[in-house]
C-alpha cells in the first residue's frame, strides 16, 4: 500500500508524510514499510521491518534504519540547535497473555549537533564529555556522539479499542541506557498510566484519567545530553501552553553589569529538564449535532492538564570553568511545587483524511514568562 498525507498544527506547522508498506513480504508474513516526513523542524525517514510470529510462541521481531535531520530554530519558546541523527534499532516483543506484554532492544545511534549556543546546562554536559570548546566563539563548533544502547519495556493494556477507548487500562513502563563503548553514558525511564471509566453503560460518558512520570540522569561522570532532556506545552502534554514552553530556562554566555564574561544573560528560551511528570482528567461527553452512527469516531471532552518539567541538579551557587555563580534570584528549577495547570475543551475526529484534534484551554496556573496558547490544533492525513 501507499500513502500520502498533508497535515498542519500549531506545533510542527506544515507537515507533509508518504509511505509505502508491503505486508506478508515475500510471503513469509512480515512487514516491510518506508516512511519519510517532513515539518517545520525538520525531515526523518524511516525503514522499517516486522516479523509478528519469529518464533511459535509468538515472540515477534522489529527492526528499523533512519536518519533524522531536526532544526527548532522555528520554535521561538526553546534554545534551539541543530541536529543530524541517523542508527539503527532491533526489537524482541514478548507476549505474557491477553493483556500484558514486555520487549527487550538494541540500537546505535549517531548525534551530530550543530549551532548550539553556549549556555550553562549545556556547558556542563560539553565539559563531561571533553568536547573541544573556544573560548572566542559564544557557540559549540561540533559535538558528535555515537552510542548503543540497551532498551526494555513492559506494557498492560486492557483498552476496548485503540483509537478513541471508552474502557480499559494502558499501563506501560520503558527505559534505554547506553552500554559500553558508547560516547554517551546516560538512562531515560518513563512510566505512562492511562484509564477509561464508563459512567452509564452506554459508554457515552466517560471519566479518563492520565499521567505520566520521566526521568533521565548521566553516569560514570557523564552529563544528560542537552538533546535528551523534557519540555511539556502543547496538545501532548500540557494544553493553553506553547509547545515545548515550560521547563528549566537557558543561561547564556553573555556580559554582567560589570562587563565580566560568564554565563548571566538569563533568558526565556526553555532548556528543558531531567524530570517531569503531568496528569490529565477528562470527562468525556456526547459530542452534539453527530449522529448516533458516527459517535464512536468523534469525542468531545472538558479536561484539567498539569504537568511540570524539572532540573534535579540544580545549584544556586555553582561553580563552572572556575567561576561560582550566584542564581538565588532566579526560579528554582527543582521545585516540583511550580508545576502549571489548565482547564478548556477539547474536540477529536477520526476523520478521512486523518485525525483531527483541537483545544481551547485557560491556564489556571501560570508564571510570569510563560507563553500561553489557548487554541492549539493538528490536522494530519495519510
Amino acid at each position: 500500500s501507499i500513502n500520502f498525507g498533508v497535515g498542519y498544527g500549531t506545533e510542527s506547522g506544515l507537515s507533509y508524510q508518504a509511505g509505502i508498506k508491503q505486508d506478508n513480504f515475500l510471503g513469509m508474513g512480515s512487514t516491510i514499510s518506508l516512511n519519510g516526513t517532513r515539518n517545520d523542524y525538520g525531515t526523518s525517514i524511516n525503514l522499517g521491518y516486522t516479523e509478528p510470529y519469529f518464533t511459535k510462541d509468538g515472540v515477534s521481531l522489529g527492526g528499523n534504519i533512519f536518519y533524522e535531520d531536526y532544526d527548532n530554530s522555528k520554535n521561538n519558546s526553546v534554545a534551539s540547535y541543530k541536529r543530524q541523527a541517523y542508527g539503527v534499532n532491533s526489537t524482541l516483543g514478548f507476549p505474557v497473555n491477553e493483556y500484558n506484554s514486555y520487549f527487550l532492544g538494541l540500537g546505535y545511534t549517531q548525534d551530530l549537533i550543530k549551532n548550539a549556543r553556549r549556555e550553562f546546562n549545556r556547558e556542563l554536559y560539553v565539559q563531561s564529555m571533553k568536547f573541544p570548546i573556544d573560548n572566542d566563539l559564544n557557540v559549540y563548533k561540533k559535538i558528535k556522539a555515537n552510542d548503543f544502547d540497551f532498551s526494555f519495556g513492559w506494557n498492560y493494556n486492557s483498552l476496548n479499542r485503540g483509537f478513541l477507548p471508552t474502557e480499559g487500562t494502558l499501563t506501560s513502563i520503558s527505559g534505554r541506557i547506553t552500554t559500553p563503548g558508547s560516547d554517551n553514558k546516560y538512562y531515560k525511564v518513563s512510566i505512562d498510566f492511562k484509564n477509561y471509566l464508563p459512567v452509564n453503560r452506554e459508554h457515552k460518558w466517560v471519566i479518563s484519567t492520565k499521567a505520566n512520570i520521566a526521568y533521565a540522569n548521566g553516569f560514570s561522570g557523564k552529563e544528560l545530553p542537552f538533546y535528551q532532556t523534557y519540555t511539556a506545552g502543547g496538545i501532548g502534554s500540557l494544553r493553553g501552553f506553547a509547545y515545548g514552553a515550560i521547563g528549566p530556562k537557558a543561561i547564556y554566555l553573555g556580559k554582567d553589569n560589570n562587563g565580566n564574561i560568564g554565563f548571566n544573560s538569563v533568558n526565556r528560551d526553555i532548556v528543558g529538564g531531567n524530570a517531569m511528570a503531568s496528569a490529565t482528567l477528562e470527562l468525556i461527553t456526547p459530542t452534539p449535532f453527530v449522529s448516533e452512527k458516527y459517535q464512536h469516531n468523534v469525542r468531545t471532552s472538558l479536561f484539567v492538564d498539569a504537568a511540570t518539567v524539572l532540573n534535579t541538579k540544580w545549584k544556586t551557587n555553582p561553580v563552572v570553568n572556575d567561576i561560582q555563580y550566584n542564581y538565588s534570584s532566579l526560579e528554582n528549577f527543582k521545585d516540583y511545587k511550580r508545576f502549571r495547570a489548565s482547564t478548556g475543551i477539547a474536540f477529536q475526529w477520526n476523520s478521512p483524511i486523518g485525525p483531527l484534534v483541537f483545544s481551547y484551554a485557560k491556564p489556571i496556573k501560570k508564571y510570569q514568562g510563560d507563553e500561553i496558547e489557548q487554541f492549539q490544533f493538528s490536522i494530519g492525513g495519510s
